[in-house]
């Protein structure tokens, strides 16, 4: 698309110096016809006269063209700027209720460790005391065994003769 401007200029340069070249023979006077009447003009400078205007008419096409093309290019900028912004918002809205999701979630496991814990702690200390209770279940039960081999002692050494002491 670069080379075809020059490439125009250039082929609108040699068409100049075509027409200055052949300038006498598009002036000589001709007999021309249109059907219903004839009248007498230089042909070549008709068919020049033709020839530019519709080259005028294809340059205001192509400006007509290009126009279009850039009101729409800029409408489609618009457009695509407001749904890039809309998916922003989207996406901004997702990410904040995907933090208050979370937010629950791990509310919600803070309270059941809390709770596990909590049950954790009753259960040891329901342990402890179980075996509290043991350890002096277990110290009474020896004092007592304890107290009944001192008993079966003195008995022993108090049934036992003198002598033998």
């Amino acid at each position: 698309m670069k080379i075809l401007g020059p490439l125009i200029l250039v082929g609108f340069f040699f068409f100049g110096v075509f027409v200055l070249a052949n300038w006498i023979a598009l002036t000589a006077p001709a007999t021309l016809s249109l059907i219903a009447f004839s009248f007498e003009a230089p042909l070549g400078l008709v068919l020049l006269g033709i020839i530019l205007v519709f080259a005028a008419f294809f340059v205001a096409y192509v400006l007509i063209l290009r126009t279009t093309m850039l009101m729409d290019a800029h409408r489609y900028a618009r457009e695509l700027k407001a749904q890039q912004q809309l998916a922003e918002k989207a996406e901004a809205s997702r990410l904040s209720e995907l933090r208050k999701q979370l937010d629950h979630e791990f509310a919600q496991l803070r309270e059941e460790a809390d709770k596990s814990r909590v049950s954790f702690s009753t259960q040891v200390e329901g342990l402890e005391e179980a075996l509290r209770n043991l350890i002096g279940e277990t110290s009474r039960s020896q004092l007592a065994y304890m107290g009944e081999i001192e008993d079966k002692l003195d008995r022993n050494l108090a049934t036992q003769p003198p002598s033998e002491q």
